[in-house]
């Protein structure tokens, strides 16, 4: 575990980017938002292991989400990467509530001929929390859906799926990350700026791309062999800006100054060059 927005990266079939806290209530906004940011961008999915908050033991079963992102258990995760099928319980103002296909549940009623006074008998749930729950008014608890199923012999509960979220655009935490970031959107190239993560931007055109910002030439022999790592790891490109500098690259990672940023016209003239420079 770091102190950075995301600490393991992990692929597959998929790729899955991984926040990992002992205390969930540890958990910052700016880390959650460049954590989702970064997934949306390399087209990963974030997940946020944790053990407890504050007030208590995080339940095996269930899915919180904090900033909309998934928050699960160790348990829970062996259970995703085995490919389980785990029913969506999710915890709403406390409470674990299940998500269930609720056409699944009106068909099979009206198949058997049960009016919803008939099932409510059957369950021992009021006629109004059926009617609510079947028109999907609320998400009825575990033990709920657990009496619902048994009376129709059904599975109704639907199972929990990994998503790519909805990146978050934050806020540049210095001019030299706002200039870049400016320059990109300029060319053609999407892309954000991110907090405590091994590279300041991340953007996409027809690839993922990772931008490490420096203001010293030490830096760039400091971080490129991680850079290096993650872009392949991620099959994302990745370059280097920095203030001023001559190379041209360093390994197979291409580096740029802030003023030839700024001379480069269009998306087409930066893969030209970016090519150039590690060729």
């Amino acid at each position: 575990m770091s102190k950075g927005c995301f600490d393991i990266i992990a692929k597959k079939n998929y790729k899955i980017l991984i926040k990992a806290l002992f205390n969930l209530d540890g958990l910052s906004e700016k880390h959650a938002l460049s954590l989702r940011t970064i997934s949306y961008f390399i087209s990963a999915y974030p997940l946020i292991i944790s053990v407890k908050t504050n007030r208590s033991f995080l339940d095996n079963r269930v899915i919180y989400y904090r900033f909309k992102i998934p928050v699960v258990t160790p348990r829970m995760l062996e259970l995703l990467i085995k490919k389980e099928e785990i029913p969506f319980i999710e915890a709403r103002k406390g409470k674990p509530l299940v998500l269930i296909n609720c056409e699944i549940l009106k068909n099979k009623r009206n198949e058997m001929g049960l009016s919803l006074s008939e099932l409510s008998k059957l369950t021992g749930i009021s006629k109004k929390a059926l009617y609510e729950i079947e028109n999907e008014k609320v998400k009825p608890s575990f033990e709920t859906v657990e009496k619902i199923e048994k009376a129709l012999n059904v599975n109704l509960k639907q199972s929990f799926k990994l998503e790519i979220p909805e990146p978050a655009y934050l806020k540049p935490k210095d001019d030299f990350q706002r200039t870049i970031s400016k320059e990109f959107e300029r060319m053609g190239i999407k892309n954000a700026c991110v907090y405590s993560a091994p590279f300041e931007i991340v953007g996409k055109e027809e690839e993922a791309l990772i931008t490490r910002l420096v203001k010293m030439e030490e830096e760039i022999t400091k971080y490129s062999k991680n850079i290096k790592r993650i872009s392949c790891f991620l099959s994302s490109k990745a370059v280097f800006i920095a203030k001023n500098i001559k190379r041209e690259s360093v390994n197979g990672i291409p580096i740029f100054c802030e003023e030839e940023i700024k001379n480069i016209e269009n998306l087409k003239e930066f893969e030209k060059i970016l090519k150039e420079k590690i060729s």
